[in-house]
């Protein structure tokens, strides 16, 4: 019997230290790694590719990159996790309302919570975003580790966009410390550091993220690369970044964005408020939303004080 038992575990040795590096991997969010691993398995685990833990490790590469038929792979499980996860991906291509049909499955727990406040974050309502994501009765350390992190980095968010800079460096520090690797942690330091004008430090920040092995193409991110290029004079890079942006979910949107911030650094006022109010009427999410209507306010309340100033300079001539 003792023979048996160290042969099974001889045997079965080689399969528990794949599925440890899959852990691994996945952890640090080292995309090439959980490939390599995955392939290994597809060509080597038989059977054992039925594991929850490999189907999710597959699941999880799919979110990340953008893997075919996701959406369909996960509408397969009820569980809150993997609903979760169909939530985050509805959410990732601008569906808003296939998102917010998943939340009541979630019920009042913290994950769906968190879906609540990540929508009301995209509709550009960040205080009530804040608000929800604060709930203090909420025990957001019973999510796993990357919703916790992802629930820091939206409030970091939030207080960047409200002008608590110190707030959301805060948050952003809480979001380093439980997942340093998350690449989406990278992305909020980087907008962090555009809302203070550290046009260096965005840069570099914006060079690493694009050195990375792989990154999701991002709408927001792209974006912000396009504004800094405006900001840094990069014609070749600002075309880039738009070129990326038409292939992405609303892309458009973003583009009339893009280009209404490039019409108003140019003094260019009536063409930006232009291209802005489209871009909002097409469809704007979260912190651009915002900086798009208060730069529409800041060229109104421009070009009305201009009108004053003629109209006194024409009664007094």
């Amino acid at each position: 019997m003792i023979l048996i038992l160290v042969i099974i575990m001889v045997a079965s040795s080689p399969f528990i230290w794949r599925l440890e590096r899959v852990r691994q991997a996945e952890s640090v969010y080292d995309v090439q790694r959980v490939q390599e691993e995955l392939q290994w398995w597809g060509a080597h685990g038989g059977l054992l590719n039925k594991l929850g833990m490999i189907k999710d490790a597959a699941l999880w590469l799919d979110l990340n990159v953008g893997g075919e038929n996701l959406e369909s792979k996960l509408a397969l499980y009820q569980d809150e996790k993997h609903q979760f996860w169909l939530f985050l991906l509805n959410l990732q291509k601008g569906k808003m309302t296939e998102a917010q049909d998943i939340l009541p499955r979630l019920d009042q727990t913290p994950l769906g919570q968190l879906g609540q406040g990540l929508v009301l974050m995209s509709k550009g309502d960040v205080e009530e975003s804040s608000q929800v994501l604060r709930q203090a009765e909420l025990d957001w350390k019973s999510i796993p580790k990357h919703a916790q992190t992802l629930r820091h980095l939206t409030l970091a968010q939030a207080a960047m966009i409200m002008g608590d800079h110190q707030a959301a460096q805060t948050e952003l520090e809480a979001a380093q410390r439980l997942e340093p690797k998350n690449p989406a942690c990278l992305t909020v330091a980087f907008d962090l550091a555009l809302g203070e004008s550290q046009w260096d430090k965005a840069k570099e920040l914006s060079q690493i993220i694009v050195a990375q092995t792989w990154y999701p193409k991002n709408t927001l991110f792209e974006t912000k690369k396009a504004v800094l290029a405006i900001q840094e004079n990069d014609i070749q890079e600002l075309s880039n970044s738009l070129r990326v942006l038409k292939g992405l979910p609303q892309g458009d949107a973003y583009i009339k964005y893009v280009n209404g911030v490039q019409a108003l650094s140019k003094g260019q006022l009536q063409e930006g408020k232009s291209l802005l109010q489209r871009a909002l009427e097409i469809g704007l999410e979260g912190g651009l939303k915002v900086d798009a209507q208060k730069s529409l306010d800041q060229v109104t309340t421009r070009q009305n004080a201009d009108k004053r100033l003629h109209s006194i300079v024409v009664e007094n001539g």
